[in-house]
């Protein structure tokens, strides 16, 4: 029953609720006879305030197991529950893996001491089997030791390389490291682009670049877990998945998330199982000290495996036997789970610790001691006690990578990277790190803040026509000495050895004769050589060829007449002599001039080697009356070159340049060529002004490029009079604004466009927005033999027909079928954009009157 408060004492002032109490409860426990503990409990009632409290008394007793409050003074065999000094041992369980790859579980077990005596050290006292439940004393097989939990992270390091050694870097190589839970280590992979391929550094140096910063996670898919690498450079973020050995590719099946106990795929194995422990202070009946083994799973889940018996060392499966109850020791020792020292700088793990409380009879603390699990021994901590890592992310504190800006006072911001610190257990930030974009120490001398987005820059673009013009066709032709009598058929010619020299360029003599040749009046020096030039990529089918060569006449007489010439020819013979340049006649001692030769001849033939150059020059003239005494002349050639030039002229293929220009700087930006219908092209030979034909564009003010303009036209497909469809024509505007069409192309310039019948697009606005359209009303009354047909409206949009006082007849591509009297029958088109409502569709009157009402679309 609830307990009513004392009357309030205000001392005096009469002012209600100054002072008021309520009774205090408490129960202290006491043992019975039979081993059972009972709660005393004990109240203290309520006076006046500043009187002395009263006694507290004994209310009654409380049995734990049921929880019944019995009135009155405790049970005649209840006393208090400590007598003299005892214990039960405590005991834990660590984690050893065999040469085989099983883990067995040493048991750890503290006993007891007298009261005031130090605790004893923990001694191993056996070995457990988790699969089979079999408990053996002693001391742990010979080939247990430390488990080696293999990789709980991977570290890829990019590394640079100075190949050709002159001191820089030209090449890079990632180190693949493996990082363990003991925070050692191990170098695994060195390597290039390929993992598979292992890469041997010629001479390591500095990188003047930054390094990537990585961090790996455990996911699973529907497969099973696996490690995600994630890669941050330069601010840019990448992720690679391989296998649980961290080298070989995963292939992601099914949906990615955590693995279960994190909210992943239920039955998965998750990323952080727990290793069973014991749980002391239990005894049998009969007082025999007895461990229970629990496991606790990644969602926190406690399942009770068996107990052991500390006495013996015998492990059961299931809940120990009935009546094991706590065994009221009045101080005991309890090994807490297994916890690692970790550097708190670096995140490394130093070694496993077992910490053993030690406790009062009175339940109170007394003592902590660390244990090292592999000896028993007491363990000096080097850095902090944490909770121990079960994957990468718990082995050190969590890391957050941000890229932020320290802003000037003058409004420049410089980037770096801060690097977050986390708890591994709360998740809290507890600091940062910043560094240089390099990777190096930063220290921010301005503001710290997240980065603004870059301004849009400011850019102009415009369009050229210009014209790819082939470079190949003035190649240089290849002159090779050959005899002449061909091209210069008369039995005065005297072929001039050695004539290759003056081919190539350098000085040839032709002596004068003492004589003519026999039979004739006169002798002439000849020679003769293939012209020859390999033919373009595309031509007009003709060349012009040009030779000269430097002459002097050396005498002695003056020559009479026509005294030599240069000759072009295609084919032997006069009659195939295709050019000509004479020396003056009678040419004086000493005279020095140079001749030049030039024609058109077939493309084919130049390039064939069908075109020869001959020189011809009297060295003696006997022709009598006309040029008495006889004449005797010799000659210097020199200088000799020929020159192709093929006509191209069509050749030139028109391409659209577009040049991206900075606005402010004035620098461009990109350069992009597209052919007239916007598909990429490749200059072959060189980018130039295009050439009208007949000559080069406005003589009298050459243009640096013409400039391109779009124009919208509007075309009629249906001939119904109305622009349906839009498309594009490009138009070129010269130096003097000649408008010149290149073409019309569908809109959006995806491909060249043939307009059926091209029609004004109507008014729009300054947008250049289409013509508008809107629909025309009609309606007719059909009586007697009068009908209605859809083909008479060729914009025709709806319908209806309306029977009044008889019935009409309807004719679709379905076929006649009757109006009934009061019906009414409509069609429309679907859409706003649909051209138009087609039939056949025939109405017509039969014994009454039918009204058809229909709308038209028309052009506003």
């Amino acid at each position: 029953m609830p307990v009513e408060p004392l009357p309030c004492d205000d001392g005096g002032t009469g002012t209600p609720g100054a002072c008021s109490c309520s009774p205090s409860i408490a129960s202290a426990p006491l043992c019975r006879a039979d081993g059972t503990t009972v709660l005393l409990v004990l109240r203290s009632g309520c006076v006046a305030c500043g009187q002395a409290a009263t006694d507290p008394a004994v209310v009654g007793w409380i049995d734990p197991l049921t929880g019944v409050l019995t009135p009155g003074a405790a049970p005649p065999d209840a006393g208090p529950c400590s007598m003299g000094c005892s214990c039960s041992p405590s005991i834990a369980t660590t984690p050893l893996c065999r040469a085989d790859g099983t883990t067995v579980l040493l048991v750890v077990r503290n006993d007891c001491a007298d009261c005031d005596t130090p605790a004893p050290d923990p001694t191993v006292v056996g070995w457990l089997d988790p699969l089979t439940g079999v408990f053996t004393p002693g001391a742990a097989p010979a080939d247990a030791g430390p488990c080696d939990p293999g990789c709980v992270d991977t570290v890829c390091r990019q590394l640079c390389d100075d190949t050709d050694g002159d001191g820089q870097a030209d090449a890079t190589y990632s180190e693949l490291w493996c990082i363990k839970a003991d925070g050692s280590a191990s170098l695994v992979l060195t390597y290039q682009d390929d993992p598979s391929q292992p890469y041997t550094p010629v001479a390591p140096v500095d990188c003047t670049y930054g390094c990537p910063e990585t961090e790996t996670v455990t996911l699973c898919d529907a497969s099973g877990p696996f490690l995600r690498r994630f890669t941050w450079l330069a601010g840019v973020g990448t992720y690679e998945d391989v296998a649980l050995d961290g080298q070989t590719p995963h292939v992601v099946n099914g949906t990615v998330g955590v693995c279960a106990g994190d909210g992943g795929t239920p039955g998965t194995p998750c990323a952080e199982q727990t290793t069973p422990a014991a749980t002391l202070g239990l005894c049998l009946a009969d007082g025999t000290p007895i461990a229970v083994i629990l496991t606790r799973d990644c969602d926190g889940t406690v399942t009770q495996d068996g107990w052991l018996n500390l006495r013996t060392g015998a492990y059961s499966a299931g809940a120990p036997p009935a009546g094991a109850a706590a065994c009221g020791d009045s101080r005991a020792f309890e090994l807490a789970g297994l916890l690692c020292d970790v550097d708190p700088a670096t995140g490394d793990v130093h070694a496993l610790v077992l910490v053993e409380y030690e406790y009062n009879p009175d339940g109170s603390l007394a003592h902590v001691r660390l244990v090292d699990p592999g000896t028993g021994t007491t363990y000096t901590l080097q850095g902090e006690l944490r909770y121990c890592p079960a994957g990468a992310a718990e082995v050190a504190a969590d890391l957050d990578l941000i890229v932020l800006c320290d802003v000037q006072a003058d409004g420049t911001a410089v980037p770096f990277v801060r690097d977050y610190r986390r708890e591994a257990i709360t998740g809290q930030i507890n600091g940062h790190t910043d560094y240089g974009l390099d990777g190096t120490p930063y220290t921010p001398t301005g503001t710290a803040s997240v980065c603004s987005p870059e301004a849009e820059p400011c850019r102009n673009a415009s369009t050229l026509l210009l014209c790819d013009l082939p470079t190949d066709g003035d190649p240089a032709p290849t002159i090779t000495d050959t005899p002449g009598p061909p091209y210069y058929p008369y039995t005065t010619g005297v072929a001039t050895a050695g004539a290759q020299t003056l081919w190539d360029g350098g000085t040839l003599t032709l002596p004068d004769a003492a004589g003519p040749q026999p039979g004739t009046g006169g002798t002439v020096r000849t020679a003769a050589a293939i012209i020859q030039a390999p033919r373009p990529v595309c031509d007009a089918g003709t060349a012009h060829v040009t030779v000269h060569v430097d002459v002097t006449q050396l005498g002695p007489d003056t020559g009479c007449r026509v005294t030599g010439f240069l000759g072009l020819y295609n084919g032997p013979g006069d009659a195939n002599r295709v050019a000509l340049a004479l020396a003056p006649p009678n040419t004086p001692v000493g005279w020095s001039g140079m001749l030049t030769a030039e024609a058109d001849v077939p493309a084919a033939d130049l390039a064939a080697g069908n075109i020869a150059v001959l020189v011809a020059f009297d060295a003696y003239d006997d022709s009598g009356a006309a040029c008495p005494p006889p004449r005797r002349t010799g000659w210097q050639l020199s200088q000799f070159d020929a020159t192709v030039v093929y006509d191209q002229t069509g050749c030139a293929a028109q391409f659209l340049r577009n040049v991206t220009i900075d606005c402010e700087t004035g620098a461009v930006v990109s350069v992009t060529d597209t052919t007239l219908d916007g598909t990429p092209y490749t200059v072959t030979g060189e980018a130039g002004q295009c050439t009208a034909a007949g000559g080069a564009c406005c003589p009298e003010q050459p243009c640096p490029a013409q400039n391109i303009v779009e124009a919208c036209r509007c075309d009629d497909t249906d001939a119904d009079g109305i622009a349906d469809l839009g498309y594009v024509e490009l138009l070129a505007v010269d130096c003097t604004g000649t408008l010149t069409s290149l073409g019309t192309y569908t809109d959006g310039l995806t491909g060249p466009y043939t307009p059926v019948a091209p029609v004004d697009c109507g008014p729009g606005d300054e947008e250049g927005a289409g013509p508008t359209f809107g629909a025309q009303a009609h309606r007719v009354e059909l009586t007697g033999a009068a009908t209605w047909t859809a083909a008479a409206w060729p914009t025709l949009q709806s319908v209806t027909a309306v029977a009044h006082g008889g019935t009409g007849t309807i004719t679709t591509a379905d076929g006649p079928s009757t109006l009934h009297q009061g019906e009414a029958a409509t069609w429309s088109i679907a859409r706003d954009e649909d051209a138009r409502l087609t039939g056949p569709l025939v109405i017509a009157a039969s014994t009454g009157t039918v009204t058809v009402t229909f709308t038209t679309g028309v052009q506003l």
